[in-house]
């Protein structure tokens, strides 16, 4: 189990982006979520691959993305220690896959054991006080929380510790995650 790639995941419009930038400042490798760059593409080109036009297209299209970024980190990993951090990663996309109860919903489910993680997620709660819709984030908060519901369960049952990033300032947030990781590894 690869131990220093690590996701940040959990509620959209939870503070992922803003934590993610707070560590990119303080000299950690952030890997940026496919799924905001899939949406910023598809409305820049007038194409069909979002989540609320094609769900199947869209989930398909940022698992891909998003194995080709582990993969390639995985490869620079394997040169440093340094931990890097991933905007949530393809696991959110074969959740979200396996949300819309296709027939081949199980068709990922060899990515799901064979490429693995820092063994601890840590997720953004719901926080409703900074929860924005924009351009590429169109749907309800409503829907931002059963989204995060569906990946805390999600990530246990396929073999992932969860940490909820408690609902403070980006420093104490950032404070918190690299104490978090840090205390993990003395165990």
């Amino acid at each position: 189990m690869n131990k220093k790639l690590v996701i940040i995941s959990g509620c959209s419009g939870g503070g992922k982006s803003t934590l993610l930038d707070e560590l990119e400042n303080n000299g950690y490798s952030v890997i940026p979520e496919v799924g905001r760059e899939i949406v910023k593409q598809q409305l820049d080109t007038n194409g069909g691959v979002t989540p609320w036009q094609n769900p199947i297209a869209f989930c398909e299209l940022a698992i891909q993305k998003s194995i080709v970024n582990y993969e390639q980190t995985n490869a620079i990993k394997s040169t440093t220690d340094k931990i890097i951090f991933f905007d949530r990663c393809f696991l959110d996309g074969i959740s979200y896959y396996q949300s819309l109860e296709l027939d081949d919903a199980r068709k990922y489910d060899c990515l799901i054991q064979n490429l693995r993680f820092y063994p601890t997620v840590f997720m953004t709660p719901p926080w409703d006080d900074i929860y924005c819709q924009d351009g590429e984030r169109k749907h309800s908060f409503e829907d931002a929380v059963a989204e995060y519901e569906r990946l805390l369960k999600f990530y246990p049952k396929n073999g992932y510790q969860i940490v909820e990033i408690p609902k403070v300032n980006v420093k104490e947030r950032f404070r918190f995650l690299i104490s978090a990781i840090s205390n993990d590894e003395k165990k």
